[in-house]
């Protein structure tokens, strides 16, 4: 039985990932949105919230999805989602501007790792997490900055502006939360960055899953 699953709405970029043969290799359990059941998260160990659902039918679901933290398990959620809605223990999403094209430029955005000995550096890059990003989060105190920008004051982690988080505190299992959108930009084929935070963020929650027979 597959213990990933990675939710969708039906639009082009996320069947393009979930049709990739590097994402394909993880097994994942398609759920469809607009028709997903109890049944279809009842045995997940993970599960990958795709990014831009719809809103209304996101909210509606919730409930279902987050049994997977519930039990113990692992629910990523990726960006623009409407996050303050209906997720457990985030204080506040606020907007940033966001900035398409700074990587065409050789500029820099302000994103910043954090937490250098986290194991989630085992398996994404720094680049993974350095592209753009829609808003910026305030995660329940306990949980752990993974990405924020360079607007942190005086150290204090209530300032930063944070766009990757895991978060053990709100639920028995984890919430790894971000607003980046790697599902849209890895399947619309473009945006340096965006693959490897997906690949990275599949190695990291299901590394020890992988069925390689295809």
């Amino acid at each position: 039985m597959p213990t990933l699953g990675l939710l969708h709405g039906g639009a082009f970029h996320q069947l393009a990932t979930l049709a990739d043969p590097a994402v394909r290799v993880w097994r994942p359990r398609e759920i469809y949105l607009p028709e997903a059941g109890p049944e279809d998260f009842d045995d997940l160990d993970t599960l990958i919230v795709s990014d831009r659902l719809h809103p209304g039918l996101l909210a509606r679901t919730a409930p279902l999805l987050l049994r997977v933290a519930e039990r113990g398990g692992t629910v990523v959620v990726l960006g623009e989602n409407d996050v303050a809605g209906w997720l457990p223990g985030l204080r506040a999403l606020r907007p940033a501007e966001t900035n398409f094209w700074w990587w065409r430029t050789d500029g820099d955005n302000g994103v910043r790792r954090a937490a250098d000995g986290h194991e989630a550096w085992d398996h994404l890059t720094e680049r993974a997490v350095r592209w753009h990003y829609h808003g910026l989060l305030e995660p329940p105190a306990g949980a752990t900055v993974l990405a924020c920008t360079d607007l942190e004051r005086d150290g204090d982690p209530a300032t930063r502006q944070v766009l990757l988080y895991e978060d053990r505190v709100s639920t028995p299992g984890r919430l790894i939360v971000t607003t980046m959108d790697p599902v849209y930009h890895h399947g619309s084929r473009f945006m340096p960055g965006a693959t490897q935070l997906l690949y990275g963020l599949l190695r990291w929650t299901c590394t020890g899953r992988r069925d390689t027979t295809l």
